[in-house]
């Protein structure tokens, strides 16, 4: 799906229903004209361009609630709290570190140039027969505490990306085979040993997991309830869902000039753009899905799984995932909903030996 920049504007309409229902519809018409599959077609409008009757949300466009909130205001980029008093909080939102070996091809033969191709990405070359070795992975993202044994975070984080393929010059980053071994290892805050973990639940189609631990008490749960960001009641007709112009926030890793993780978190304030996930190019529509929403928060590649708050009665609630980013291209941040695996989580928690 390629869903022109353009939709958005029409989408800002939805703020002056009454006065602006008209002059919606026929921006749609003008705009909203994209080649795509009917059923996705079907969710964006449905989702996108909802009955003007669907003014009342349940959460605050405001953001004064974050900046009221003694702990998320310490994080806040300009605020004159000190932020080192409330370190305790970022055990809430550890680092999830993936490491392992996969299954991957290389040319037998010495490199002789040793500039990047997508052959030797996907493993494809027309010099003959290539090698299958084993290959090295490693990468990070984020986690969200939801009680001291689980953590919440996005699938795609995982599963290895890549991995780096040993040749002559150095080494070649190619995409996996098969994945041979891989451990997952929890840092949470003044953790510096790490804590084994397994995948508990996996959502690939919703790119939502679950990762279980044994009870550390390094393991902070997060201090803010989750919430329905679909809203609740009727599915045809729900109530206090999530809308445009929405306030939201992730708390996300702070980062140097190379992108790495400082250790400590900063908070990403920004709104909601769109209820479905607007693709921009055909790049991004591979990695959406339905249960997403579209942000304008300032995250950076890496960032994925880290939490997402909006606010109810001024008050900071748990909606969402970072997914995905359109980082350095365009500010378009892509949040999947955590409402899918709340129920599953809930029973994870209550059973017997995890209390």
């Amino acid at each position: 799906m390629s869903v022109s920049v353009d939709l958005l504007k029409c989408y800002a309409l939805q703020s002056f229903p009454r006065q602006a229902t008209t002059a919606f519809n026929g921006c749609l018409a003008k705009r909203f004209r994209v080649v795509t599959s009917a059923v996705l077609t079907i969710i964006v409008i449905a989702s996108v361009c909802g009955p003007a009757h669907a003014t009342q949300s349940g959460f605050e466009k405001t953001c004064a609630g974050f900046a009221d909130d003694p702990v998320l205001s310490a994080l806040w980029t300009g605020t004159t709290q000190d932020a080192t008093k409330f370190a305790s909080s970022l055990a809430e939102v550890p680092r999830l570190s993936l490491k392992g070996t996969a299954l991957a091809t290389r040319d037998p033969r010495p490199e002789t140039d040793s500039k990047p191709s997508l052959e030797s990405i996907f493993g494809v070359s027309s010099h003959g027969p290539r090698e299958v070795v084993l290959a090295s992975f490693h990468q990070e993202s984020s986690a969200v505490v939801l009680s001291p044994h689980l953590l919440a975070t996005v699938a795609h984080a995982l599963s290895p990306d890549s991995v780096d393929v040993n040749v002559k010059q150095g080494s070649i980053t190619t995409v996996p085979l098969r994945i041979s071994q891989m451990t997952i290892t929890v840092y949470g805050d003044q953790d510096t040993n790490g804590i084994p973990a397994d995948i508990a639940h996996k959502n690939e189609q919703y790119d939502l997991a679950l990762v279980q631990t044994s009870p550390h008490a390094a393991l902070v749960p997060l201090r803010y309830p989750t919430a329905l960001s679909y809203g609740t009641g009727d599915p045809a007709n729900p109530t206090g869902g999530l809308m445009a112009g929405d306030c939201v926030a992730a708390i996300v890793p702070v980062r140097n000039a190379r992108h790495q993780s400082t250790g400590a978190h900063r908070l990403a304030v920004g709104k909601v753009l769109a209820k479905a996930p607007v693709a921009v190019n055909s790049m991004t529509q591979t990695k959406l899905n339905v249960n997403m929403f579209t942000t304008d928060v300032d995250v950076q590649p890496g960032d994925s799984g880290s939490p997402v708050l909006a606010l109810q009665a001024d008050k900071p609630v748990l909606v969402g995932l970072v997914a995905a980013t359109m980082y350095p291209v365009a500010t378009f941040t892509y949040v999947t909903r955590i409402d899918p695996l709340l129920a599953f989580a809930n029973a994870l928690r209550q059973s017997p030996g995890n209390s």
